[in-house]
């Protein structure tokens, strides 16, 4: 059963989240899950604003990383799925708190969620990943630590088992003249291929 919490109870956790007040937020959140009967991670999964903004948003926006680390930290005990639906909660425009550290330009932030199994290439409504929203805020420091990410995962799959398991993905794809040719399934490179 979802915990009861009031519209006043969520405003002030997401205001001790955004504020950085981590006193305030770790007495809110024991006594609400006291009260409740429900872990700290179920409290913090129920208290989303009218824009399905959560205290995590609200903390990573505002580059709190002690706070978004105690945060996370509510989840460990908490079942995967759990844990990951908390990070990648995305808010009424699909911002996640990953999409919000990232405009921000906190990279310690970005890092810690990423280190947390954020996922980095969630779109907002807009299309935008975090990288994204880091590049429209001119955060360089953020996008290098994206873009080296991409690299680090680039030169992992070029070293092992994944790299060929790409070249064989786009072995039936062939360019000719400017235009992909898809070959006939099952016939192989040596097959006529058909146009799109």
């Amino acid at each position: 059963m979802a915990p009861q919490i009031s519209d006043d109870e969520i405003d002030d956790l997401l205001y001790f989240a955004r504020t950085g007040d981590k006193d305030e937020l770790t007495t809110l959140i024991s006594s609400l899950a006291e009260r409740e009967k429900v872990p700290p991670a179920g409290i913090l999964a129920g208290a989303k604003d009218e824009g399905k903004s959560t205290c995590l948003h609200m903390a990573t926006g505002n580059g709190h990383l002690g706070e978004s680390f105690f945060l996370l930290d509510h989840f460990a005990p908490a079942p995967k799925e759990e844990k990951q639906a908390f990070l990648d909660a995305p808010n009424e425009y699909g911002n996640t708190g990953l999409h919000w550290a990232a405009l921000g330009g906190h990279l310690d932030v970005v890092k810690l969620l990423i280190d947390n199994g954020a996922s980095p290439a969630l779109a907002n409504d807009k299309n935008y990943i975090p990288l994204d929203l880091a590049s429209f805020g001119e955060k360089i420091e953020v996008i290098d630590y994206f873009l080296a990410q991409v690299r680090e995962m680039e030169d992992e799959n070029a070293d092992g088992d994944e790299g060929e398991a790409l070249s064989g993905a786009v072995e039936g794809v062939q360019l000719e003249d400017d235009e992909v040719v898809k070959e006939k399934p099952g016939t192989g490179k040596e097959a006529a291929a058909e146009k799109n």
